[in-house]
């Protein structure tokens, strides 16, 4: 995002710091920015700057992380799903105790206040706020002051590596289809109306909206995969399946296959 912020004001030379390496001042600008950010949340305990952090990781991740097929997308949500649901709804039998809803809600110490406790600081470490860890968004309830609603960073980041996969491989499609319009065989028009891409975003739009209504229904936390998982992967499944593009998205999707000149249209 810097890169983009600052590249009409910059040249893209780096600047030598030693033994610390060469960086480009896009690079500065964002660890400059992030340890500010990191400073003043450690300070404050904000909840906007904890959903800054939170989102910059889930770019981060969703950025530097590709999923290969659609294979490896099912197992690995499906996986995910099943580990959601055992924690949220089954661990209390276990454990005695909801152990995901204890880990996601009890506050982390400040580091500031255990350095201040460290070194007899007792008005430091007083005034020192706790943090709200694991990495989570939070909003603030409209119904109780006070309270916030949670969304786990992997209930957007999972899908977002399908949301990222299928993407891909709309481009993908799109330019097979270029191709094939240069070598002068027809494309189906009627199936490049519609994209993946679309059909998942609108299915994660509708799973986060009624994980949301369930939570408001049942006053209580809802494993936000159980819902999320269903309403992108099913959809995507049939219109893969319809379209023709499911065996070829399960195993490789990816893999050019030069068009023969006698297939039939």
């Amino acid at each position: 995002m810097c890169q983009y912020i600052i590249r009409p004001c910059s040249d893209g030379k780096k600047i030598s710091f030693g033994v610390c390496g060469r960086f480009t001042s896009a690079e500065l600008f964002s660890f400059s920015l992030s340890l500010f950010i990191v400073c003043i949340w450690v300070l404050t305990g904000h909840w906007l700057l904890m959903d800054a952090m939170g989102m910059g990781l889930c770019v981060a991740f969703i950025a530097f992380v590709r999923l290969p097929s659609l294979k490896v997308s099912t197992l690995l949500l499906t996986g995910l799903l099943i580990y959601d649901v055992f924690w949220v709804f089954f661990s209390s039998y276990i454990f005695s105790t909801n152990v995901m809803v204890k880990v996601a809600t009890r506050p982390a110490e400040n580091p500031v206040g255990l350095v201040a406790k460290r070194f007899h600081m007792g008005g430091v470490a007083r005034d020192a706020p706790k943090l709200s860890l694991p990495g989570k968004l939070v909003f603030p309830s409209l119904h109780q002051t006070g309270h916030f609603s949670m969304l786990g960073l992997g209930d957007i980041v999972m899908p977002g590596l399908l949301l990222c996969f299928v993407l891909r491989y709309d481009a993908y499609k799109k330019s097979q289809l270029l191709h094939l319009g240069e070598t002068g065989i027809p494309a189906p028009r009627h199936l490049s109306r519609i994209s993946y891409f679309h059909c998942s975003l609108i299915g994660y739009f509708l799973g986060l909206l009624t994980a949301t209504v369930s939570s408001e229904i049942f006053k209580a936390a809802q494993p936000a995969l159980l819902y999320l998982v269903p309403f992108t992967l099913l959809p995507l499944l049939t219109m893969a399946y319809l379209k023709g593009d499911l065996r070829r998205m399960w195993s490789e999707p990816f893999i050019i296959v030069p068009p023969s000149k006698h297939m039939d249209i």
